[in-house]
């Protein structure tokens, strides 16, 4: 299944009379038998839900959104396809985004199916999951316009989206529509879909895992704040608020997150369940990249040294429970062992940040830390400023600041912060139920459109909510905003910090006109280096992948 054309429809018949999302083998069915009953309806969309969850979309999609910003640093070259997306260096044929390209078809054609021949109007739970078919195909689109569409603040009616694919006619094969075009789509799927699911309520065991109103909702919010139709990002953001059917997570609850199932989770809008002992959720998933957990996954791509430095501003954020360094042990005496790190600019990397580190140890007569360099042994010096100790070293004369720590785990050189967002659900290392929208995002986007309103006291109010939940001062209440910054760029930090690893990251820089910044340590300055990508950068966007080009020669490529 390489293009639109030649998708087969297929359904999921396994498990239409559970709950849960199964995978198995798709198999056919006749019209008449699916679109005469709930249960033929419920088995259609299963079919349509297993493809989000699997691997070939839901690894992209978060490779995607995630690896394209500043919050990740890979410690080593791989012919693995995701480091294209990480380190700008586009390929025409990047597999991973093929597969996705044709997942995101395989379901849209699915949706394309229920919606052309449900009937409306027969049963209210008939109505919801035709919704619910709105909502998916509107999610599709959302992520395929995303990736190899322009940011829609970037002249959306001229800027080239993806093909807008709206029946099942296997011969009408469309070319590409505008952004502003396939967001036409997306808005009025989402209007649509919370209609249609708004007089039925499924059970408490398939909240959070099936598409609601309150879904379509949170979605709305997002799709108007990448518009920057700012009054309607905050209209539907309300809306789910005041629902009432979500609440933040709070304490040790929170630092738990991924552990919990979508079901059992009170902040969980909508989230791609992932089911015990079932699913291939090990060294392959997504939280394998970021983590090794008792033997399982790679653990090769870490927490960022700017990401860490936000974060690490309050040791009380409970955010900087989801990073786990990895210390190297202790000494005989059992005394941890100690580095003195820092970043340092090298020509050797077109000038990017690099990471330094000496082993250290302290001299027992003088209590002095000690570092070898150039068979010479040099004293780190300290010095007082407003009760803090600061230590620092001299390097070709010039003096240094330098943070001394437990020494860590490296990999290529690099310590290994690991990411724990993605793992541990049910006391397994590497399974995870991928969030697609929580409250607290619903909050963040609230506040982003407030303060690109001017409405500045309003914004603060919903971002301190979200810092009151982290265990850190609030600000103009315990602390003022930092020197030099405005209110939009507190409500953005906020955003990054809360919306760590939840594929969110790259397009937030993007679409706000920022500047992506990667000076600092990681493997994506090796080569022809893209350090700094600003929002215009012809690689912001995807190349469409060759095979599709090929089966769609109506197509064109992005430059």
């Amino acid at each position: 299944m390489k293009n639109i054309k030649y998708i087969v429809i297929t359904l999921l018949i396994a498990g239409l009379w559970s709950c849960e999302i199964e995978r198995e083998p798709f198999q056919d069915l006749a019209d008449e038998q699916v679109f005469s009953s709930e249960l033929g309806l419920e088995a259609a969309s299963l079919g349509t839900y297993a493809i989000l969850k699997q691997n070939t979309f839901m690894r992209p999609y978060h490779f995607h959104g995630e690896f394209g910003g500043d919050n990740i640093a890979l410690s080593g070259a791989t012919t693995d396809h995701l480091y294209f997306m990480y380190n700008f260096q586009h390929v025409p044929n990047n597999y991973h985004l093929n597969d996705l390209w044709v997942d995101s078809y395989r379901g849209i054609i699915n949706c394309n199916k229920i919606i052309e021949n449900a009937e409306r109007g027969n049963t209210q739970r008939m109505d919801h999951i035709i919704g619910e078919n709105y909502y998916l195909r509107a999610f599709f689109y959302h992520t395929l316009v995303n990736i190899w569409g322009r940011p829609y603040t970037q002249d959306p009616h001229n800027n080239p989206g993806v093909p807008l694919k709206t029946d099942t006619d296997r011969d009408n094969i469309p070319p590409r529509a505008t952004v502003a075009e396939v967001y036409e789509l997306i808005e009025q799927d989402l209007l649509d879909a919370a209609e249609m699911m708004s007089e039925y309520n499924r059970g408490a065991d398939e909240l959070r895992i099936f598409a609601s109103r309150e879904a379509a909702w949170a979605l709305l919010s997002r799709v108007y704040l990448y518009m920057e139709e700012n009054e309607k990002a905050i209209e539907y953001a309300d809306k789910v608020i005041d629902s009432g059917k979500f609440s933040l997570l709070q304490g040790d609850d929170y630092t738990k997150y991924p552990t919990f199932v979508p079901e059992n989770n009170d902040e969980t809008i909508f989230a791609c369940r992932s089911l015990e002992d079932e699913d291939d959720y090990n060294w392959y998933a997504i939280g394998g990249m970021y983590a090794r957990i008792d033997g399982v996954g790679w653990g090769e791509m870490y927490a960022s040294q700017p990401y860490r430095d936000l974060v690490g501003q309050y040791t009380e954020d409970l955010r900087n429970e989801f990073i786990v360094p990895q210390y190297s042990g202790e000494d005989a005496d059992g005394n941890p062992l100690m580095w003195i790190t820092y970043i340092r600019d090298s020509d050797e990397a077109q000038g990017s940040k690099m990471f330094v580190s000496y082993d250290v140890t302290q001299n027992p007569d003088t209590g002095v830390w000690e570092y070898e360099k150039n068979d010479q042994i040099h004293e780190v010096e300290t010095e007082e400023n407003n009760g803090d100790t600061l230590y620092y070293i001299y390097e070709n004369g010039d003096k240094t600041y330098v943070d001394l720590e437990r020494r860590m785990l490296t990999r290529n050189g690099y310590p290994q912060y690991f990411v724990i967002k993605c793992s541990n659900q049910e006391g397994q290392p590497q399974l995870w139920s991928p969030v697609i929208s929580r409250l607290a995002e619903m909050y963040l986007n609230r506040a982003e459109a407030y303060a690109k309103l001017g409405n500045e006291s309003a914004a603060i109010a919903d971002i301190n909510i979200i810092r009151q939940r982290a265990g850190i001062p609030l600000y103009e209440t315990d602390i003022p905003l930092p020197e030099g910054q405005s209110v939009l760029d507190v409500v953005l930090d906020e955003r990054r910090l809360e919306l760590a690893y939840e594929a969110h990251r790259r397009y937030d820089i993007f679409r706000n006109g920022e500047t992506l910044d990667r000076r600092y340590p990681g493997t994506h300055d090796r080569g022809n280096a893209l350090m700094l990508v600003p929002a215009d950068h012809p690689r912001v966007v995807e190349y469409i992948p060759e095979p599709q080009l090929l089966a769609q020669p109506n197509l064109v490529n992005n430059p």
